[in-house]
């Protein structure tokens, strides 16, 4: 599977959380989106989680936000496609457990590499508990619009669930991997492959 794509989609991602601007029309949606900006900077920053012999500590911090930030359950379920509804809660659970693990060994280590990008928030599109915001990121030699798609939670939490990097989706994207993977085996194989990706040193 073409892991790379989504690792720069992820990465690209962080930036625009780290770098975002304030802005005082935001709607709840993007407020919510910034409000884990401010304790990412602070555990960058911070002297103390700083160098290799404090990654560990780093790292759990960040993943902290990285998952109060994204509904995985969710990407996992909309990223399975119709092959989720055939699958038993345990399958699911394992599913779930494999794949926001995939996300996390892949893309966490790479958000230590925030290097003050700006950004610059495009538009708003807000219907019901669903909304997308559009976004560019800029860097010293180019410009990448991300879009963020998010759902309401009961409780009115804003949580991201899908990203369009440049005009692709992380969840279409990792749907067609396993959707022809699946095509071809069965979900079984798909489980072992996942595992394999996200065992130390595989």
């Amino acid at each position: 599977m073409r892991y790379h794509l989504i690792a720069k989609t992820i990465l690209v991602t962080f930036f625009l959380l780290l770098s975002a601007a304030g802005n005082v029309w935001a709607s709840p949606a993007q407020d919510q989106l910034k409000a884990g900006i401010d304790t990412i900077i602070h555990i960058l920053k911070d002297d103390t989680l700083r160098g290799e012999a404090n990654t560990e500590g780093r790292r759990k911090a960040l993943r902290q936000v990285f998952f109060e930030r994204f509904d995985f359950e969710k990407t996992s379920q909309l990223s399975l496609g119709r092959h989720w509804r055939d699958r038993t809660p345990t399958e699911r659970k394992t599913f779930v457990d494999l794949f926001s693990r995939l996300l996390e060994n892949n893309y966490v280590s790479k958000i230590e590499s925030y290097t003050d990008e700006q950004v610059t928030y495009v538009k708003e599109q807000i219907r019901d508990k669903k909304a997308q915001i559009d976004t560019i990121i800029i860097t010293d030699t180019i410009e990448i619009p991300i879009d963020y798609r998010m759902y309401q939670t009961d409780t009115g939490q804003w949580l991201v669930y899908d990203l369009v990097i440049e005009g692709v989706s992380l969840v279409a994207n990792y749907r067609a991997q396993f959707t022809r993977m699946l095509e071809s085996d069965s979900f079984a194989s798909l489980l072992k492959q996942l595992e394999e990706k996200t065992t130390p040193d595989s």
